[in-house]
């Protein structure tokens, strides 16, 4: 594992993150913790849930961070990782209803600290945006929380580039605390138009990827395995490809990423990893935008495949090999 220093307050952060959505429901707590045990006991150190995983499923709420606090509690490694957390997620069943406001986040920020049973987070994030909501105000509760000691740095999930780049201006300009990175989709395969399905994502295009080149900060990336694409794609009998099916079909089986596989298929030749490992490297590259690809995983053979094509080679040691590696490449 490689790491690299992204915050001056916080340890360096290991090439990857660890995701952890519906921890303690379709993943028993039994098998999280061996996912947890795996991910640290492989040098990973950056810990990414949110307080609305696994609510979408029905049972107890707020799953994932109260197995992830039971984790630390049990290991005594919390001083070891980088915590994140999400919050101000829009009403279940409602992407549109948003809860950006200061009761919500406030509330959210306290329940997510007593489910971690951790008294701050490293980075808290908010979920969605509010567009109708003025920077000033979401500025100055962000700036009320982060004096509080709640959290070390707050980020913002699934914002466009333009009310970033608001905010984190308002904020130099009065003296508070700005955003200091960003969660948005994203993945070495080109997603189909709209095949997500939720119209409030992030998802990195030309446009908001031209940013970040142009104003560098953290990025940490969901979604940065594309539901297996790399991985799930095959070749027919003759030798053509085929749709593999299922959300990895849906959401990016095209030519481009067709391409994309190719490319990713001839350097395996090379390094010994195969198209999905690479597709993980190809996000560390150098001189692109600062990532923190975050990968999920059911199994420990699935997060051990997962972690060697970051944990194993960066993207430095490709660089050059192929054109899909060139740092401006979105």
């Amino acid at each position: 594992m490689w790491y690299r220093r992204l915050f001056e307050k916080l340890t360096p952060a290991s090439c990857v993150a660890l995701g952890t959505d519906y921890y303690g429901k379709t993943i028993p707590e039994t098998d999280a913790d061996e996912l947890l045990d795996a991910y640290t006991g492989a040098g990973g150190n950056v810990i990414d849930t949110a307080h609305v995983y696994s609510d979408y499923l029905p049972g107890e709420k707020h799953m994932s961070e109260k197995v992830i606090g039971r984790w630390m509690r049990s290991t005594g490694l919390r001083d070891r990782v980088i915590l994140c957390t999400k919050g101000g997620f829009p009403e279940i069943g409602d992407m549109h209803a948003s809860r950006i406001s200061y009761r919500n986040i406030r509330a959210d920020l306290q329940e997510s600290l007593e489910c971690l049973q951790a008294d701050h987070v490293d980075i808290y994030w908010l979920h969605r945006d509010a567009p109708d909501v003025p920077v000033e105000e979401i500025a100055g509760w962000m700036d009320e929380f982060h004096r509080s000691g709640a959290f070390t740095y707050w980020g913002v999930s699934n914002w466009k580039h333009g009310r970033i780049g608001e905010i984190r201006e308002y904020c130099l300009k009065n003296g508070l605390e700005p955003p200091a990175c960003s969660q948005i989709k994203w993945s070495c395969a080109v997603p189909n138009p709209g095949s997500a399905g939720d119209d409030t994502l992030a998802e990195m295009d030309a446009e908001e990827h031209g940013w970040y080149l142009s104003h560098p900060m953290p990025v940490f990336a969901y979604s940065s395995q594309a539901k297996g694409f790399f991985w799930k794609l095959l070749r027919d009998e003759n030798g053509a490809f085929a749709d593999p099916g299922g959300k990895a079909g849906k959401r990016y089986y095209n030519e481009e990423n067709i391409a994309r596989y190719a490319q990713l298929e001839a350097l395996s030749e090379d390094t010994g990893l195969s198209p999905g490992q690479l597709s993980i490297a190809w996000m560390t590259r150098p001189g692109s935008i600062p990532v923190v690809p975050i990968i999920g995983a059911r199994t420990v053979a699935q997060l051990s495949d997962s972690l060697a094509g970051a944990g194993m080679i960066s993207g430095s040691a490709i660089a050059g090999k192929a054109d899909l590696f060139r740092r401006d490449r979105l």
